[in-house]
């Protein structure tokens, strides 16, 4: 009898720890198929390669660029990397969303800082067709006026359909005291 209980508990651990295997590896894959929806949005026309989640040893994951014939991609360029990266965190917010019913925000500092002016737009783009709550802090509306400060470009702000702001500092302040620096916020 002891024995016939040790075989049952045995194949209902096996059970568990290949469930959980497998469970993990259909997420993975699911969450790589998202990704590569991303990224194919935001490189259009561009070289992008293929995202790849890999298991390491250690059960941890890390993501890959690999081109068609299965080879990693070391060499990638800023851009490719940073949009590599952007998709998984877009198929991770919908993935987050559609599992457990969890809304988080998007939040980016300076995200097309690589990017060219059509990979900027198809960033928005996509932004654009996320249905969440999402902050970009970036400089790409800003122009050089012709006394060297710096002007909304207001054109290029009027294709955006969201709520902007402009955060500035306020002048003068003393370069070397913190205490001094104060915020403007407005909205645009």
């Amino acid at each position: 009898m002891y024995s016939r209980t040790s075989q049952a508990i045995r194949r209902i651990l096996d059970s568990f720890v290949s469930a959980k295997k497998k469970n993990k590896r259909d997420f993975l894959d699911q969450l790589e198929a998202v990704t590569n929806d991303y990224l194919a949005l935001l490189n259009k026309g561009d070289f992008r390669g293929y995202a790849q989640i890999v298991e390491k040893p250690n059960s941890s994951a890390e993501i890959i660029l690999i081109d068609t014939d299965g080879s990693r991609i070391y060499n990638a360029n800023t851009a490719l990397k940073t949009t590599m990266y952007m998709s998984l965190l877009f198929a991770v917010a919908k993935l987050t969303t559609v599992k457990h019913e969890n809304d988080y925000p998007l939040i980016f500092d300076a995200p097309t800082s690589s990017f060219t002016a059509a990979k900027e737009s198809d960033f928005f783009g996509v932004i654009a067709g996320i249905n969440k709550q999402t902050i970009i802090v970036t400089k790409s509306f800003l122009v050089e006026d012709s006394d060297g400060n710096s002007t909304l470009d207001k054109l290029r702000l009027s294709e955006i359909d969201a709520k902007k702001y402009r955060i500035e500092k306020a002048r003068p302040f003393d370069e070397k005291d913190l205490s001094t620096i104060q915020t403007y916020v407005e909205s645009i």
